[in-house]
């Protein structure tokens, strides 16, 4: 019979009450294996980051997102003119080291920091640079595994991170395959966790993702996401891709055409800079569960995965190139990092898009953006409450009432968005329902356009009382400047565009308020609304910024 001293009880009932306890903080690396020194062990990333913010208090600002498996903290570095302050302007997310073995990810980081610090107040575009925009750069990602990579003074080819998985004697989980977006899918992955990319035994369960995903969803504030970029470095193969890599198809529902657009065009135009090959990321092989996929798929990030030096093929070190081409190969992204965080503000800009998606308010409704249904709780509606949503198809004898297809992406503002047993199931009943836009601000004098995807369906016993209506302004001045209203005949769901002047409101704050309503009996109505954009009309004169303010509230859909 197996004999437990009595002194170890107590530890085992710990370990099956409450989990195994977390472990000690391994000991940090002194330094790389020989020959190496001049790649930054992770302690000494600490050092630049406390030097850099000891220099430059005024734009740079250190913190943590969590700690690692092994209790190392996660280091951020906030560079911004008012470093200190949360303020209204695009944000950018640069990441590396994910991968354990890819060190000089974390070298193209610490070049980036160096860049925009030392040239802040020296370069004029640098310095327009850090007074429009919020950097946030995370240097080391995975710091447990890169450190076991170097520890043994001899290079380990280590890429996940130094979580142990129950059951097996395999440690450690594949980092960027183990986010939430199409994970575990499309043989992207492996379940086995002694595999090199083991996606970890669920979405998230790794801490070192859950850290980027608890800090990229803190930056939704009061629905609007605030990071408009995001640079995932690896190693190696001189690749720039843009998303997706579980999918062979380039614009799949879980894309816009007009983002695919702007991600093309961007690393076209980035790869022209820095000299890489740009692609999608399935071109290079499937993936899943990986970083930029949720950045995007989740938040509408534009993000783009470089692959680093040296190229597929060539005997120049693989994860592992000589120390001396460091300065070379982090300067040589200098102009396409410069290139991206500029066209952050409004990166549809490049695919020629701007003149209607750089506007103040740009929603395909793909993502929450800070919409609220039933604003004001006076809604009187029994059914068919307005939701952000994939709709189902519902048909009647007569034609489709409410369509599954959308112009764009797979969601939008749609009334009752499930089927039901009956057409009538979830459409619009009892009255009113309405959902609010995030504050519009119509800055200047020059004229204003608000253009959007809409239908209006209804059964015969339809009539004019019933309606879909857009009024602009803001609570207590509302102005009607849309209506599409019912009749006493059957019609189907047909998405079509509409087109307002909101030229008597520049100058101005407003939200819009999208109503739909069944006032005629128990009739049959659904509506939706997509693609709502708000933008200067073009050939106007440009007078004063244009921003999507931040409005407090809940409900946020």
């Amino acid at each position: 019979m197996l004999r437990i001293a009595p002194a170890i009880v107590p530890v085992l009932l710990a370990v099956l009450l409450l989990g195994a306890p977390a472990p000690a903080k391994a000991a940090d690396v002194d330094e790389f294996p020989a020959g190496y020194e001049a790649y930054h062990t992770y302690s000494e990333v600490v050092e630049v980051l406390d030097q850099t913010v000891q220099r430059y208090p005024h734009i740079a600002r250190k913190f943590s997102l969590g700690k690692s498996y092994e209790g190392r903290e996660i280091w951020a570095l906030k560079i911004s003119d008012n470093v200190a302050q949360d303020e209204d302007e695009p944000e950018i997310l640069s990441v590396g080291l994910i991968h354990a073995r890819e060190h000089i990810t974390t070298e193209m980081n610490v070049y980036l920091i160096r860049l925009l610090t030392e040239g802040y107040g020296n370069s004029p575009r640098i310095t327009e640079i850090v007074n429009s925009r919020e950097i946030f750069i995370v240097p080391v990602a995975n710091p447990d595994g890169g450190e076991w990579d170097i520890a043994s003074g001899a290079f380990r080819k280590w890429r996940k991170n130094r979580q142990p998985n129950p059951g097996t004697t395999a440690v450690g989980t594949d980092l960027n395959r183990n986010f939430g977006f199409k994970w575990g899918c499309c043989k992207g992955s492996s379940a086995k966790p002694s595999a090199i990319k083991y996606r970890g035994a669920s979405a998230w369960s790794a801490p070192e993702t859950r850290r980027l995903r608890d800090f990229i969803n803190s930056r939704v504030v009061n629905g609007q996401q605030q990071i408009k970029a995001v640079f995932n470095w690896h190693s190696y193969g001189e690749l720039l891709m843009w998303p997706y890599g579980y999918t062979k198809t380039d614009v799949p529902k879980t894309m816009s055409a007009d983002d695919h657009a702007a991600l093309v065009a961007l690393g076209r135009r980035m790869a022209q800079m820095n000299g890489y090959r740009p692609m999608q990321g399935s071109d290079l092989y499937i993936y899943s569960g990986d970083f930029t996929a949720w950045t995007y798929g989740r938040h509408r990030i534009v993000s783009f995965t470089f692959e680093m030096y040296p190229p597929h093929g060539a005997k120049a070190g693989g994860f592992y190139p000589n120390p001396s081409v460091i300065e070379r190969e982090t300067e040589r992204n200098r102009t396409a990092v410069l290139y991206l965080i500029e066209q952050a503000d409004c990166p549809h800009r490049a695919a020629g898009l701007g003149a209607t998606h750089c506007g103040p308010l740009n929603d395909d409704f793909e993502t929450s953006r800070g919409w609220r249904v039933d604003p004001f709780g006076t809604d009187t509606a029994t059914s068919g409450a307005w939701a952000r949503a994939i709709p189902q198809k519902t048909s009647t004898p007569a034609g489709v009432k409410q369509r599954a297809a959308v112009p764009s992406g797979q969601r939008a503002l749609v009334t009752g968005p499930r089927a039901g047993r009956s057409a009538g199931a979830h459409d619009v009943d009892g009255g009113r329902t309405s959902v609010l836009s995030p504050a519009v601000r119509l800055t200047g004098s020059a004229s204003w356009t608000l253009r959007f995807r809409y239908y209006l369906a209804h059964g015969a016993n339809s009539s004019s009382d019933d309606y879909l209506r857009v009024r602009v302004g803001a609570p207590g001045d509302w102005r009607t400047v849309f209506i599409a209203r019912g009749r006493a005949a059957e019609r189907n769901a047909h998405w079509r565009t509409a087109t307002v002047d909101l030229s008597d409101f520049a100058g101005q704050t407003v939200q819009l308020l999208i109503e739909a309503a069944d006032n005629a009996g128990p009739s049959l109505v659904e509506a939706a609304v997509d693609d709502v954009r708000v933008y200067r009309t073009p050939g106007t004169a440009a007078v004063g910024g244009t921003e999507i303010s931040r409005l407090a509230g809940v409900g946020l859909l």
